[in-house]
């Protein structure tokens, strides 16, 4: 087994003994596939299958030997056994024949290709109806090219999965954000994509390359790649979206606080108005989008979901009521197109008497109503804000450290040239970090004014194509889902911004929830989560993994890995989720019983680290946002235990909080003597700071006295209102903890 196999099994056998914290940057090694030596065997199966050309035995030893795993191990038929009459066969056939080739003789590849030709469409829709398919929303069978689409997928993604696990790589293709939307943006991206800092900080040009293949080595060749790049562009969008407000004054307001009030709710945008007794009539620019609230008025609000007129309504009011004039607003037509919105605005003028502009003066020319709208409509146009539309694309290539850069380049051109044929682009290749990356500038709008588009599906088949096009140039490369190796999600730009600026600077605060998402991602862990909700299906698909390579003939280190992911993640699954034998559970966390306790959970050791931070609060409010983030810690744990364990974690939980809100009871005394200028004085037991009135929880292992008359119901109405207060203030802090998870988030 490989070095890369070998650490990924030691991982999820450790992730079974409850280590959660496993980094995996063994596994990218510059080494793990170009530097390790593979096994004898390997290679004598990769000559076997080069020298049969048919789906013979990939394993050990040669085609036809005792040592490739017995005389029943299934073979597949000669030539293989694809999708008939689908694109798989010819895709099995394509991998076969780069397989073949020198340059291109890598195990995983031939795995892959074998699994891909091995994959029999008949059993999965033997299978398929087993479980409830064949029928469509009609009634009917779903279409041929239904059945071969989905089998298509099925095929791949199969193929794609024994790949991985014989030691390929997995695809990474990325739509980088802010995308260059006017010629200046582009010129600042085409300058990041050609220019990289040397061994002393200085930056200078590095080669890029068009569609072409030509290098753009000078500045007057990319300054003239750059006219020619622009050329497709689009000015942006203008906003013409336009709103009818109803508002119904509750009083006499006079014509200037109207006015006054008027501009506060529409703020700088556009408007003409008309007042009827109490009744004000207004047609107003908006940043909303009209055309949506269009639909909501012409079908009726009762009809729809929509709560977007509500909140206009009442952030129109609000701001009305906040400038001295109480009125209620409605909204009653919306447009979004130019044409009508010149209309509407000429019909508005026509149909009311006493229009006045913004300013509070009447309408001139209100008469000749076609010329009035043509002449506000102009003078307003420059204050319309404009959407900028996405003009070109940032996209990124990246393959693992080690990797030939020549041919993640070569991949990377024949991806653009197959999805985005007829769109000009610039690629160049960024050496200075670990993993090799490729960078490429497209145009979103072709000369023909097809526009580029990247979709979710899109996503996923611009990276099935880079991974195919990196496999023709020799890198083990496959395209495989997120929930296939049952990974954490991927953090965002902001997330690692916020993550970088709390370890530099002590006084910015991150959430607990972020620091997680980013150290889990780099540190490559198994996202529990998910295999506690999926890990039956995750196994499921990893079992008709092993299913299909053996009856491709593949055995060997290969199938073995395979078999095993699909073995530990279902045990994985079942140990999280409690389902497991109680001998199973000793030695790791189990009770007196037999049973797993929650204490062996994964998370518990992130909630004993917020413990034992609450020591470090040295005021009230300090240990309120600690003990939002550790109720925040014993939710998340909560909801992924089983029922059985959920008793006897809620009863830690109790003794959780128990010590929490004595601590803070010592605190806010603390903090009052201070006020007093009594100083903090000795430390008081927690015992006598409970008897001095303090804001704490009571004691129930500490039963009172029993009291009578007066004095017993003024103690427990003390005792309820304490418990309300400190309640109150618990839940305002989760509140104000989640308010800036949310900031941080963001």
């Amino acid at each position: 087994m490989s070095g890369r196999l070998a650490g990924y099994a030691a991982e999820i056998e450790r992730y079974l003994r409850g280590g959660s914290g496993v980094k995996r940057e063994d596994l990218d090694d510059d080494n793990s596939l170009t530097g390790t030596p593979r096994a004898a065997s390997e290679f004598q199966a990769m000559k076997s299958y080069e020298l049969t050309g048919d789906g013979g035995r990939l394993g050990q030893g040669q085609a036809g030997s005792t040592g490739g795993g017995g005389r029943g191990a299934p073979r597949s038929s000669p030539g293989g056994t694809g999708v008939a009459g689908s694109s798989v066969s010819g895709s099995a056939s394509k991998s076969a024949a780069a397989a073949s080739s020198p340059k291109t003789a890598s195990a995983p590849i031939m795995v892959y290709g074998a699994t891909l030709a091995g994959f029999r469409p008949e059993e999965e829709e033997e299978d398929w109806k087993r479980r409830g398919g064949g029928g469509s929303r009609g009634g009917g069978r779903l279409s041929g090219t239904g059945r071969a689409a989905r089998a298509v997928y099925q095929a791949r993604a199969v193929a794609a999965r024994a790949g991985y696990a014989a030691g390929a790589q997995p695809a990474v293709f990325k739509v980088m954000p802010n995308p260059p939307s006017t010629k200046e943006a582009a010129a600042r991206l085409l300058n990041y994509i050609g220019k990289r800092e040397d061994e002393k900080g200085e930056k200078h040009d590095i080669e890029i390359f068009d569609e072409d293949g030509q290098v753009l080595a000078t500045g007057g060749a990319r300054k003239a790649f750059l006219e020619t790049f622009c050329q497709t562009f689009e000015p942006p969008l203008e906003n013409t979206n336009f709103i009818e407000v109803r508002f119904e004054l509750a009083g006499e307001v006079t014509d200037a606080a109207l006015s006054e009030a008027l501009n506060k709710a529409f703020g700088a945008k556009p408007f003409i108005y008309e007042q009827d007794g109490q009744t004000v009539q207004v047609y107003a620019h908006t940043d909303e989008r009209a055309g949506p609230l269009a639909r909501v008025l012409a079908g009726g609000r009762e009809n729809s979901r929509s709560r977007a007129l509500d909140k206009i309504e009442a952030r129109l009011s609000e701001a009305m009521d906040a400038a001295g004039v109480v009125a209620k607003a409605e909204v009653t037509a919306a447009v979004s197109r130019e044409p009508k919105a010149k209309y509407f605005l000429q019909k508005f003028i026509r149909t009311h008497n006493q229009v006045r502009n913004a300013n509070g003066e009447p309408v001139p020319g209100a008469k000749n109503a076609t010329k009035a709208a043509a002449s506000f409509y102009e003078q307003w146009r420059p204050q319309f804000s404009g959407r900028e539309r996405r003009n070109a694309y940032h996209l990124l290539f990246s393959a693992r450290a080690g990797t030939d850069a020549n041919a993640v380049m070569a991949a990377a051109r024949a991806v653009l040239e197959e999805r985005a044929p007829g769109y000009k682009f610039v690629l160049a290749h960024h050496k200075d970090t670990k993993h090799v990356h490729i960078h490429a500038m497209v145009q979103a709008r072709s000369a023909d004014g097809e526009r580029l588009k990247f979709y979710k599906p899109d996503l996923a088949a611009w990276r099935e194509t880079f991974a195919e096009k990196a496999r023709e140039n020799g890198i083990a490369m496959v395209a495989t889902r997120r929930m296939d190796h049952a990974m954490t999600r991927p953090f965002t730009k902001e997330h690692a911004g916020a993550y970088s600026r709390a370890k530099s600077d002590p006084r910015y605060q991150v959430s607990a929830r972020t620091i997680e998402r980013v150290e889990a991602k780099r540190q490559r862990r198994l996202d529990g989560q998910s295999l506690v909700v999926n890990g039956d299906a995750i196994a499921a698909a990893w079992q008709k993994t092993v299913t299909t390579m053996r009856a491709a003939g593949v055995v060997g280190q290969a199938l073995t890995a395979a078999e095993s992911i699909g073995n530990n993640f279902l045990q994985f699954r079942r140990d999280r989720t409690g389902e497991g034998q109680a001998g199973s559970a000793a030695g790791r966390g189990a009770d007196q019983s037999g049973q797993k306790s929650f204490l062996s959970h994964p998370g518990m050791r992130e909630l004993n680290a917020l413990i034992g931070d609450l020591d470090m609060a040295q005021t009230p409010l300090e240990m309120r946002r600690q003990m939002a983030r550790v109720n925040q810690a014993l939710d998340n744990i909560r909801e992924t235990l089983p029922p059985a364990q959920k008793g006897q974690f809620e009863q830690y939980r109790d003794e959780v909080n128990e010590k929490m809100h004595d601590r803070l009871a010592r605190l806010q005394f603390e903090r009052q003597q201070q006020r007093r200028g009594g100083g903090v004085g000795e430390p008081i037991p927690e015992r006598e700071a409970r008897g001095r009135d303090l804001p704490t929880r009571d004691d129930p292992r500490q039963p009172e006295q029993p009291r009578t008359g007066t004095e017993q119901e003024t103690k427990a109405k003390q005792k309820d209102a304490n418990k309300q207060k400190a309640q109150q203030a618990e839940e305002q802090d989760r509140k104000t903890q989640r308010s800036n998870d949310n900031d941080y988030e963001r």
